[in-house]
């Protein structure tokens, strides 16, 4: 099933991903830099591969719908193809290297935090998952490389660990536990937005039907 197969994508992806933000928590010298080296990665792994997950997703949900009865009908799988799923969908979670740019080199963290908070404000909840629907909703204005970055930074410098150079080691293996447990976080939040982007769909399919 699409749903199970974008779910088991994304589940190796972060197994990837888990690996390397440890390493690079135990390579950098603090957690601020830390946090940035994760957010530049995981925001663009994510981002990258995001509309790949959507477009793979919206090819099965079509086939399925297109072999349905009701839709055997010229007419009413022309009408099927006027709603623009595939646009609204795919379109809405693709990558732009300049979107990425300006959120991993451009803006502060402080500012990276502002914006996520804002959107988070816009859609009435701070989850991941939610966030990223307000995009396909129109609710949200922010590329998906934004949202996961600011995700990452509210996350993680809100975890309360800090340490530096000169600061012991067990803040440092505090700080990789609480990366652990926000990356745990992130990747049921990434299983909810697909759940989520399905329910749109079917939503919005079963609205056409009721007009057939």
């Amino acid at each position: 099933m699409s749903e199970m197969k974008v779910k088991a994508h994304i589940k190796e992806l972060f197994i990837t991903m888990n690996d390397e933000v440890t390493n690079m928590v135990q390579n950098s010298y603090s957690s601020e830099k830390a946090t940035k080296d994760i957010m530049q990665y995981v925001s663009g792994k994510i981002a990258s591969t995001s509309r790949g997950y959507m477009s793979t997703l919206y090819s099965a949900l079509s086939d399925q719908t297109l072999q349905e009865p009701i839709f055997q009908n010229v007419d009413n799988a022309n009408k099927f193809f006027n709603l623009e799923l595939d646009k609204k969908i795919v379109d809405a979670y693709k990558f732009d290297g300049k979107d990425s740019a300006v959120f991993e080199n451009g803006l502060s963290l402080h500012e990276i935090n502002r914006v996520y908070a804002s959107a988070a404000a816009g859609v009435g909840t701070a989850a991941v998952g939610g966030i990223l629907l307000g995009v396909l909703s129109g609710a949200v204005d922010i590329p998906m490389v934004g949202i996961i970055a600011g995700a990452i930074v509210a996350g993680l410098a809100g975890c309360g660990v800090t340490y530096c150079k000169v600061v012991p080691d067990i803040n440092k293996q505090r700080f990789i536990e609480a990366v652990k447990a926000f990356m745990a976080d992130l990747e049921q939040e990434m299983y909810k937005w697909v759940d989520g982007v399905i329910e749109f769909y079917n939503k919005q399919v079963e609205e056409l039907k009721k007009t057939l």
